[in-house]
């Protein structure tokens, strides 16, 4: 008990520093035991083993024969159910996945007066959670290793239904969402960059246990975001050794033309490989594991130089994880998990948005980069009775994008641009030097109370993101001999943040053994604070109400009718904060008759202004959307599952930020009220239908075949962080502006599987096919168009 006191105080000294457990790391059993006429069986012992398990779990079954054992690591189990009066019963290979409920169904159990041998289940399995309206797909790492898949575990994602490749070079679109809308956590952690919204940490599949996707339908313990959630397990030490050394190499002589993003400067020859180590055991067997894991990454690519000729761009990116895993007591745990992944690139930059056509020099266009981060985590679980339990973690999670020249040269001159040519020369040009380093600090505790029929879910949370800034960029330009101008945006070294509580309460009521209720109510605060530790703006109004329901007709356990409705907030980045909240930047234009380079002086400022925080928007509302979801799941025969879903998502608010000619300057809001109120409201509607059926073999094969038919309408696609591309800046870019939006996808079929015969061999194979518009109209009757889908 002495252990468990310090290890409580332990979480909530760090609580005041770091942050907390997003996303669940576990997945739970349950079922109900009767005998041959169908009466529940009371107080039987249900036992679970697991190689992922240190010891033994085991509870007794309740007076109408139901039992749930919680909070189990994602493993294969050993059910043993046993009883004074009956015949033990034993089931065998028992999947728990990543945040799902297994059922065993209904366990029939036999009178010791009957001789009858021991019931040992293997072949029988449910392969549908009861208890969830959430959408979404499980995959463990025997599903997707044998797969033909990028090494980052982010790509895997695309085999799901929903989950599309983007060719604006902002990841993976989730349900009618871009890219920078989804959330990343690994191990419950959230590893989203908080500045941006990318992609956050990069982990290879074998470093991976299991992978979960949700994009809609979850409960109300559950952080949104406006896109998909990405939630993955690394894989953690057990009783026995184990260990991996695994290798990849590409090249262009091994791959097909690549389509790249539009914005993506040509390219020559390339190389991408890594190597990669992992091992795994016990430091005492069941109470204290290890794992560990290291992914050297290197990537060589030729880019061609305008005038100059191909140059080499070359990054090399240090992958690791690392975990503890410690079984402080009989009913308490606690995990102790380090991932990370930093990266230096020598870097060549594009510098076509600059109108150049050629260089005279290389220096403008070679860049060093420093990015990546490292992750921190440490959550704990303490089981007080087999009906009650507390959950809490500390984390940190930092992410840092470093951006200098690489040259002496373009570190001590400027960049110059000949506009009469299309030339340039001089000093390095990639917006840098720059500096964005981001801590995100979250903390959390849950519990949950079972009492007969009712699963009750209380929890808080506190997060803190951070972003320190800091950037300096300065060009000349050459229009004609008399005239010339240099341009210069600095940001002086500045803090903003968002720190976020929040708070939810929820109950699954299983109102027969057929129909299951769950309800749930959630609040999120922002509070942006600016560069001065003033809060420059409040949102406190996001309630989030979520319900929804499960009916399983015929035998229990081999198919369900489910739906849901339910409101749910993203955050905002801290881009919006590092705009408008800082009065740390300056921007100017200066005239010259003369080149500055060789005489600095005599030149008259036609333009400059220095950044302000501007006022807060009174009654601001978060980015958020309703979303409705009707589905139904049936399994055939032990290893097959069919699927039908409907999804209606609208976009109930978002922020933006727009020219606003009253004032002169742009301010952000929430277009059609306030200051935006001559910008339409934002619309955007994701209508889909989805089929899916899957086939599952264990570790000898896999398959899963989707198709989704969708609508995506509006004149809001996103957030797509590409500066040509940012919506709501002008009234005038708005007319004509709703219709099919760039990131529909009428049609997509989706077909994958792998097969491992033994004798060391493994094949896989994955497809897709998709269909959209040819073109879609963005505003002032414009076209958007991609490489796959040219306007003619």
């Amino acid at each position: 008990m002495k252990l468990v006191v310090v290890s409580i105080i332990a979480f909530i000294v760090v609580l005041h520093t770091i942050p907390l457990l997003a996303q669940e790391i576990t997945g739970n059993i349950e079922g109900r035991i009767v005998d041959q006429a169908g009466e529940p069986v009371a107080f039987a012992n249900v036992n679970v083993s697991s190689p992922s398990l240190q010891g033994m779990r085991g509870m007794m079954s309740t007076a109408d024969g139901h039992f749930g054992i919680f909070k189990l690591p994602v493993g294969v189990y050993t059910v043993r159910i046993s009883h004074v009066s009956y015949h033990e019963a034993t089931y065998e290979d028992v999947a728990v996945r990543l945040g799902r409920t297994t059922t065993l169904g209904e366990i029939r159990l036999t009178l010791k007066v009957h001789e009858v041998p021991a019931v040992v289940v293997t072949e029988e399995r449910k392969l549908i959670d009861p208890t969830s309206t959430a959408i979404g797909v499980n995959l463990s790492a025997e599903q997707f290793k044998e797969l033909p898949l990028d090494r980052n575990y982010q790509n895997i994602t695309t085999l799901l239904p929903h989950a599309n490749e983007s060719f604006f070079g902002d990841g993976v679109n989730f349900a009618g969402s871009t890219g920078q809308e989804n959330k990343y956590f690994i191990d419950g952690v959230e590893t989203t960059d908080p500045h941006m919204g990318i992609t956050g940490t990069t982990l290879p599949y074998n470093f991976l246990q299991e992978l979960e996707v949700k994009t809609g339908g979850y409960e109300a313990e559950y952080r949104s975001s406006l896109g998909g959630i990405v939630n993955v397990i690394s894989r953690s030490g057990g009783n026995e050794f184990h260990g991996q050394a695994f290798g990849f190499f590409v090249n262009n002589e091994l791959t097909g033309t690549t389509r790249h993003s539009f914005m993506d400067p040509p390219t020559g020859d390339f190389a991408n490989y890594d190597v990669g180590l992992s091992l795994g055991g016990p430091i005492k067997r069941d109470k204290l594991w290890f794992f560990a894991a290291y992914n050297p990454s290197f990537v060589i690519e030729n880019v061609n130089i305008p005038g100059i000729g191909f140059h080499e761009d070359k990054s090399i990116t240090h992958i690791f994880a690392g975990k503890l895993t410690w079984r402080a007591t009989n009913k308490t745990n606690l995990d102790f998990t380090i991932t990370g992944d930093p990266r230096k690139r020598e870097a060549v930059e594009d510098i076509a948005a600059y109108g150049v056509v050629s260089l005279e020099n290389p220096d403008p266009s070679l860049g060093e980069h420093t990015t990546g981060g490292i992750n921190l985590l440490v959550n704990g679980r303490h089981l007080f009775s087999d009906k009650f339990f507390l959950e809490a973690a500390v984390s940190r999670v930092t992410r840092r994008q470093k951006i200098e020249a690489s040259t002496e040269r373009g570190r001590n001159e400027v960049v110059f641009v000949d506009r009469e040519t299309g030339i340039a020369s001089g000093g390095y040009s990639g917006f840098g030097p720059s500096d964005a380093y981001s801590a995100q600090m979250t903390a959390n505790a849950k519990a949950t109370l079972i009492l007969g029929k009712h699963m009750l879910k209380t929890g808080l949370e506190y997060r803190d993101s951070r972003l320190d800034f800091a950037n300096d960029l300065i060009i000349i330009e050459r229009y004609d001999d008399s005239t010339y101008t240099e341009t210069i945006i600095l940001s002086r070294p500045g803090t903003v943040h968002n720190r976020i509580p929040s708070a939810f309460i929820q109950e699954s009521w299983r109102i027969t053994d057929r129909i299951r209720i769950n309800a749930g109510f959630r609040w999120d605060g922002q509070y942006l604070i600016d560069t001065n530790g003033d809060v420059a703006q409040k949102i406190t109004d996001q309630y989030q109400p979520r319900i929804g329901f499960v009916y399983q007709p015929g035998e229990l356990g081999s198919q369900k009718i489910f739906g849901s409705f339910g409101r749910f907030y993203q955050e905002l980045h801290l881009e919006l904060s590092n705009r408008a909240h800082t009065d740390r930047s300056v921007f100017s234009v200066t005239e010259f008759d003369h080149d500055p380079r060789v005489d600095p002086t005599g030149g008259t400022v036609s333009l400059a202004f220095s950044g302000e925080i501007h006022p807060e928007v009174e009654g601001l509302d978060g980015q958020h959307y309703d979303e409705f979801t009707l589905g139904y799941e049936r399994q055939v025969g032990n290893r097959f599952t069919l699927g039908a879903r409907g999804i209606y998502r609208t976009l109930r608010e978002g922020i933006e930020d727009g020219f606003v000619e009253d004032i002169g300057d742009f301010r952000y809001g929430n277009p059609g009220k306030g200051y935006l109120s001559d910008f339409p409201e934002m619309k955007r509607e994701y209508t889909a239908l989805e089929l899916t059926a899957q086939m599952f073999g264990g570790a000898r094969y896999n398959a899963r075949a989707s198709y989704v038919l969708s609508r995506n309408y509006g004149n809001y696609p996103g957030l797509i962080g590409l500066p040509n591309l940012e919506q709501f800046e002008l009234v005038e870019s708005m007319k004509n502006a709703e219709g099919l939006l760039d990131n529909d996808r009428t049609h997509v079929f989706k077909l994958s599987g792998s097969y491992r015969p033994g004798f060391g061999f493994a094949a896989g194979a994955s497809f897709t096919w998709q269909r959209r518009p040819d073109a879609v109209h963005m505003g002032s009757e414009l076209p958007v168009c991609v490489r796959s889908s040219p306007c003619s």
